[in-house]
């Protein structure tokens, strides 16, 4: 068993600008293009939404910007309404998160246009209608910490995405422990920051523990944008104070190969979602001067632990958190989460505390005998020279003789110099015999890749040509549109 140092302290009201302390309320909050909001206006302006929302018994958070995400919030947490935070924008999805539910109430931004699903529960977050005056008594108060007031949902990286409920106590635990592990990593820890940049949605338990809630419990203000390409990024950072970047390792890679300067501003980035490659942690660092932390986590627990990729390849357990390894998956203790949970993955435990990850039983393919991981085979992808983006199928027709595919996004590939890439870094078996390249690949907002999207994109690809002789061969020039 893997145990990390526990928490210092029990109680969860630590986050003064959740509950609105009033030494928090004139500190900023979130900063936007035009102004920037203090948590006194952000309290009101959730104050206002919240009378707007009537009788709803829960909120669907559509919201895309960090300020109306941010006022949504709040506002279902100040009435005791469940907070939904949804899989994607999909219509059937979310269609069926609130289908039969009249008191869910649905908030987007101003500028969103209502999707059909909504039908008369849709509502816009208008910010500017909440800066009316309000003592700091009427601000504050005291949330229930052990009631369940978020519900996210799993990605659905192998299935449906599945509702997972969380208290705000356990939230902010989550928080707090993050916290504490970033002390031990940044010269300062998060009070040395001036700002969070995020790129990926605050719907996502990576964004909402990194951008939201890490930010209620420090008081750390978060910049209202979602940068996502490279240029974008170092605009967020343009002004050089010390902030912390979130991000997926999709984008880390993106910044690190494109030209000019990274982000002058940047301390310290966070990474999640998808496996980062040892190599462009390294070639990260480089470019931004400041360490690339990736957290190993889920939607069922959150943040479980962390390592600074470029340097290590053990993992950490954050404090607070538990691991123990079994012979087909992990079980994981935490005060963040409802305790114990199965983890599928598999750990190998060492001495000081720190763990390899193994991988998963449902990631692994067997071919000609041979096991390897499809989160490890992916991981290689991201230093193949010229691929935008990529990932390996495994068809499941039943066939012995069955090989991976290639799906992949950008530039045309070479079969030949791809394969003799691969074939230095992997066992040849694992060398893909199809070549798929679409014109983006089906990726969540988080960076995801659902099996039933990449299974969609074979069995079009299949209808495009499915000659024996095709399946079986290289076809780089056969491009199929997303």
């Amino acid at each position: 068993m893997i145990e990390a140092t526990a928490l210092v302290g029990t109680a969860p009201a630590t986050g003064m600008a959740l509950t609105a302390a009033t030494n928090w309320l004139d500190r900023p909050a979130i900063e936007g293009e035009r102004r920037t909001w203090t948590w006194r206006e952000i309290h009101l302006a959730s104050l206002a939404l919240a009378a707007r929302l009537g009788d709803a018994t829960a909120v669907c958070n559509l919201c895309a910007s960090r300020l109306g995400f941010l006022v949504t919030a709040l506002a279902a947490l100040r009435r005791g309404a469940l907070l939904i935070l949804p899989p994607s924008g999909g219509n059937a999805e979310m269609g069926a998160v609130i289908a039969g539910d009249r008191g869910t109430f649905v908030v987007g931004d101003p500028q969103a246009w209502p999707e059909p699903w909504c039908g008369d529960r849709y509502l816009q977050c208008l910010p500017d209608l909440g800066c009316s005056a309000a003592d700091d008594a009427h601000l504050a108060w005291q949330p229930r910490w052990d009631k369940v007031a978020v519900r996210l949902y799993t990605s659905g990286s192998t299935g449906v995405p599945q509702p997972q409920p969380k208290t705000l106590g356990q939230l902010v635990a989550g928080a707090r422990a993050l916290s504490a592990r970033l002390a031990r990593e940044i010269a300062g820890g998060v009070a040395a920051l001036e700002r969070i940049v995020c790129s990926v949605p605050p719907q996502h338990m990576f964004g909402l523990e990194c951008s939201v809630m890490l930010s209620l419990v420090a008081g750390t203000p978060v910049l209202d944008r979602r940068p996502l390409l490279p240029a974008d990024v170092r605009a967020a950072f343009d002004d050089r104070r010390p902030a912390a970047w979130i991000a997926t390792p999709m984008h880390l890679r993106n910044l690190a190969h494109a030209d000019g300067e990274a982000a002058p501003g940047c301390r310290v980035t966070i990474v999640s979602t998808m496996p980062l490659s040892p190599e462009v942690a390294v070639l990260a660092e480089r470019r931004l001067g400041a360490p690339v932390l990736e957290i190993y986590g889920s939607t069922e627990t959150g943040a479980l632990a962390m390592r600074r990729t470029a340097a290590e390849a053990a993992w950490r357990p954050l404090p607070g958190v538990r691991l123990e390894a079994g012979a087909d998956g992990t079980t994981a203790s935490g005060a963040h989460f409802a305790s114990p949970v199965a983890v599928p993955d598999r750990i190998a435990p060492s001495p000081d505390g720190t763990f390899a990850l193994l991988g998963r039983q449902a990631d692994l393919v067997k071919i000609a005998g041979r096991r390897a991981s499809l989160a490890g085979l992916d991981r290689l992808l991201l230093d193949l020279p010229g691929l935008e983006d990529g990932a390996f199928f495994l068809p499941q027709t039943g066939q012995f003789t069955e090989r991976l595919c290639l799906i992949y996004a950008g530039p045309p590939l070479d079969p030949a110099a791809t394969s003799r890439w691969l074939r230095e870094r992997l066992d040849p078996v694992f060398l893909p015999r199809t070549f798929i390249r679409v014109e983006r690949l089906p990726r969540t907002e988080g960076g995801k890749l659902r099996r039933a999207a990449l299974e969609r994109l074979y069995d079009e690809w299949q209808g495009v040509d499915t000659s024996p002789q095709l399946l079986m061969a290289a076809a780089p020039g056969r491009h199929l549109p997303s």
